[in-house]
């Protein structure tokens, strides 16, 4: 049998030519089973640590499988590979020079959109350069309307993604409260990791995705301040490695960068309300522009001048107190005892049964 394959993918796409055997070996070594099948006809490359998680999840193949691996990557099974792999998992000198260059030549009402995409795009290639499966997105923190009030919530402003299921996270935009666990990170000041679908439904049990894996929020602090949290999550359970974890550390570091001081608030001026379901928000989101339109017209109708940016802050806070009463409202015609419906927080096209 040994003789018959000449490469580890061929040797591959005879182990997983059984569909069953194919999902048993994708969810041992955490991927999706479309990936494998990728990796057996050369549509894609494995990441390092999942062909050792490869090898070691088909011991009777061990051997063979080493050998041919070897003859594609000569160093990717030795224990040399941990330093070389460590080494990517670190964030690229050459941009901390491009962020740093963007914060310093771009115009204040550019730098923030500027810096944040830039950082999103390069972490979704670090992360997942397979495009196996991730999002990412930052949820700032909402202003308060008026001064000297707290902060009742984030609102998802920048998004970048590859799920198949996500939908053009660019577009969407879905508030945060105390029921989330970007909300949760926010006013902990401190990151929160889940690995698995159980440890979300222990966790979260009011956002639950039968598609998702693995999420992680880090909260973007300036000293005791925060200007919001920085989300990634994949379908893919226990994703994310420690050296991933470190990389992300530093990328919400990065992002500190993006915001002015005014838009840092103590731990202590967070007061997160509970927001209601992704879809009971859209009811509302969806007039956002009109309602921004309306209120730029009006404006100028009293004579008065105010500039996009104005008039959509405006309306981000009305639509927050509305958003926060409705959910008042519902969880009065809730029975004691049931779970508040709040529903997925990731997606506008997910269908997700029952729940979303």
């Amino acid at each position: 049998m040994e003789e018959a394959f000449q490469t580890w993918r061929e040797l591959l796409g005879w182990v997983i030519r059984d569909s069953q055997k194919r999902q048993h070996l994708a969810e041992a070594i955490g991927v999706n089973p479309v990936t494998l099948t990728r990796w057996a006809v050369n549509k894609s490359n494995p990441r390092p640590d999942a062909l050792r998680s490869l090898v070691a999840a088909l011991p009777q193949y061990h051997e063979q499988l080493s050998r041919l691996i070897a003859e594609e990557y000569p160093y990717i099974l030795t224990e040399n590979l941990a330093e070389s792999e460590g080494a990517m998992e670190v964030v690229p000198s050459s941009f901390y020079a491009q962020i740093l260059n963007i914060h310093t030549t771009n115009p204040p009402v550019l730098r923030a959109s500027s810096i944040c995409l830039a950082i999103l795009q390069q972490m979704l290639k670090q992360l997942d350069p397979q495009e196996e499966g991730i999002a990412i997105f930052i949820a700032v923190c909402v202003p308060p309307a008026q001064q000297g009030r707290k902060v009742r919530s984030l609102r998802k402003s920048w998004g970048r993604g590859n799920m198949s299921w996500h939908g053009q996270l660019e577009h969407w935009s879905q508030f945060f409260g105390a029921e989330s666990q970007t909300g949760c990170s926010a006013v902990s000041g401190r990151p929160i990791v889940v690995m698995s679908h159980g440890e979300r439904e222990q966790l979260f049990p009011a956002h639950l995705h039968p598609k998702l894996g693995s999420s992680v929020t880090w909260p973007i602090l300036l000293s005791d301040s925060i200007a919001g949290c920085l989300c990634i999550i994949s379908e893919r359970p226990n994703c994310f490695s420690q050296s991933q974890l470190d990389v992300i550390q530093s990328y919400a570091d990065l992002c500190a960068l993006a915001f002015e001081p005014d838009e840092f608030y103590n731990l202590r001026q967070l007061e997160l309300g509970i927001m209601p379901s992704y879809r009971a928000q859209q009811v509302y989101v969806a007039s956002f522009q009109q309602h921004v339109q309306r209120r730029m017209l009006q404006a100028a109708q009293r004579g008065q001048f105010i500039t996009r940016p104005q008039a959509e802050l405006f309306v981000w806070q009305e639509l927050e107190e509305r958003l926060l009463q409705l959910s008042l409202e519902i969880g009065k015609q809730i029975p004691e005892g049931e779970i508040f419906p709040s529903n997925a927080w990731f997606g506008p096209d997910e269908k997700q049964n029952g729940a979303l």
